[in-house]
């Protein structure tokens, strides 16, 4: 686990990378993080005017420019400057802007990007970071992916309908919706590697297809998740 990894390095090197991307849930992920800021680099992240965050669906140009802008101001308080962006997708001219930040990063200045995982990311931008896992991805979606695959569509359509309840309680966030959509792909896509030689085209490449689209329609701006899962257990 990448997380793992940072640790591991600053307590030999005392340094950290100039850009991480860590891939998994937000939440979890963030509370490592900055458990390890805190208590570890001695680096608060409350009422600090050298830590910046940002929670974002889409990030986009306009976003990507502000953290430019305030990556160039030099540290206030401590020796370093520490961002925080987790992010459900990046647009291709965000990454572009990024990618001009990670190349010629300011001394001191350390980016920690969250993620549910690389699809999408320019092949120019991950060579820029370090890409690892936040946390082992078999999480409880996985159990949830297989039943929703396994179950016929009135038991679908309840999970569906469990997943938005617990977005609108905030027990889950959208992320971990999308994380859930990506699991379904994972296992239909195994499974597909297996048939593909007899079944050419098939019911699962359709079905990894739809699952593509939906994951596409989740990064919009204002999605329903209730109408993307409720479509993928009608036609999955």
């Amino acid at each position: 686990m990448l997380m793992k990894q940072i640790k591991n390095t600053y307590k030999k090197t005392g340094k950290l990378h100039h850009a991480y991307a860590i891939l998994g849930d937000r939440l979890k992920i963030k509370d490592e993080l900055f458990t390890f800021l805190e208590k570890e680099l001695k680096f608060p992240i409350k009422s600090n005017p050298d830590f910046w965050q940002g929670d974002f669906n889409v990030f986009k140009i306009a976003d990507s420019r502000t953290l430019h802008q305030a990556h160039l101001n030099k540290p206030v308080k401590y020796e370093q400057k520490i961002f925080v962006i987790s992010a459900n997708f990046l647009t291709k001219d965000a990454q572009n802007s990024l990618l001009k930040i990670f190349e010629e990063p300011n001394a001191g200045t350390v980016f920690f990007l969250i993620l549910p995982g690389v699809s999408g990311l320019l092949t120019t931008l991950k060579s820029r970071m370090i890409i690892g896992l936040g946390e082992n991805k078999k999480s409880d979606f996985i159990l949830s992916a297989e039943e929703f695959l396994d179950a016929k569509v009135g038991k679908r359509l309840e999970i569906s309908s469990k997943i938005t309840k617990e977005i609108k309680d905030e027990k889950l966030t959208k992320s971990d919706a999308i994380t859930f959509i990506k699991n379904l792909e994972q296992i239909i896509k195994a499974d597909w590697k297996l048939k593909k030689s007899k079944n050419g085209r098939g019911d699962n490449l359709l079905a990894v297809e739809d699952i593509e689209k939906a994951i596409s329609y989740a990064g919009d701006e204002s999605p329903s998740m209730k109408v993307i899962l409720d479509h993928l257990a009608l036609v999955l």
